[in-house]
């Protein structure tokens, strides 16, 4: 791990200066913008043995072959070499490691240690904790970054993409996967009674932990209040990406965000 984990380096300020929040601050759950964080690792710490249960749930059985095909299409292969941001508990670092085989190099970041410690159970060999706004790696390390239904977690995505810009290898491409607003309203309400209403409250009842229902409460809403594609498109784009794409699927319930880094 040493010679691929290292301090941050900067970017000298030429790459993600707009600070870009991907949803507004949500003062209900933690108060103060500068709390976030530290409730999200809370909650995470204790929901995270029962995420994989949550996943399947929410992506009816079919989110292990959605991840795995999402990098496939996306252009991971054999060989290269991953970085996949807020892992979890490793469901997209487990397909990757499927389709790089044993030449390629997959490592898993997460802030949550509950979350860290569940992909270790779940096989993942190479985690390192941190947050994707500052990557605890160097300059052009990686061939591919993936970013698993976690965008909305993040503090700032103008110096998130400046990161992932970062530690990229010139052709390097960034994956982010995430779930939005359908373009339906009759579908958003149906999604926001199954997740906010139904689904939080069934896994609270079942698991005896009442954080799953809060989960699911946190999630609706950094969904609901996200920002549009455009908006994360052109902040790819000023981060330094080129080739940037959103895929939408199922009326815009799922949106694939693929961008490259420009060879040189």
């Amino acid at each position: 791990m040493a010679r691929l984990v290292d301090q941050p380096v900067s970017n000298g300020g030429t790459r993600g200066n707009r600070r870009i929040a991907p949803h507004p601050p949500l003062r209900q759950y933690y108060g103060k913008p500068e709390k976030r964080q530290a409730f999200l690792n809370e909650l995470f710490n204790k929901t995270a043995g029962q995420y994989r249960h949550l996943d399947r749930a929410v992506g009816l059985g079919a989110g292990c072959w959605y991840r795995k095909k999402a990098l496939e299409l996306a252009g991971l292969k054999p060989g290269m070499m991953v970085l996949d941001v807020a892992c979890g508990p490793g469901l997209m670092e487990q397909a990757a490691v499927q389709l790089v085989g044993q030449a390629g190099f997959v490592i898993g970041l997460d802030p949550s240690v509950g979350m860290l410690r569940e992909a270790r159970r779940g096989g993942c060999q190479r985690l390192v904790q941190g947050v994707g706004e500052r990557l605890p790696f160097r300059d052009q390390t990686f061939d591919f970054l993936s970013m698993g239904y976690a965008l909305r977690h993040l503090s700032d995505l103008g110096e998130a993409f400046a990161e992932y810009w970062r530690v990229l290898k010139p052709g390097g491409i960034v994956l982010l996967l995430e779930v939005a607003r359908p373009h339906s309203a009759i579908l958003g309400r149906l999604l926001r009674w199954y997740l906010k209403d139904v689904l939080g409250m069934v896994l609270a009842v079942r698991s005896g932990d009442e954080n799953l229902k809060r989960l699911m409460a946190y999630w609706w809403e950094t969904i609901e209040q996200c920002v549009p594609p455009s908006t994360i498109v052109e902040t790819l784009e000023e981060a330094g990406f080129v080739d940037c794409q959103v895929t939408e699927r199922f009326g815009g319930l799922l949106r694939d965000y693929r961008a490259v880094k420009l060879a040189m």
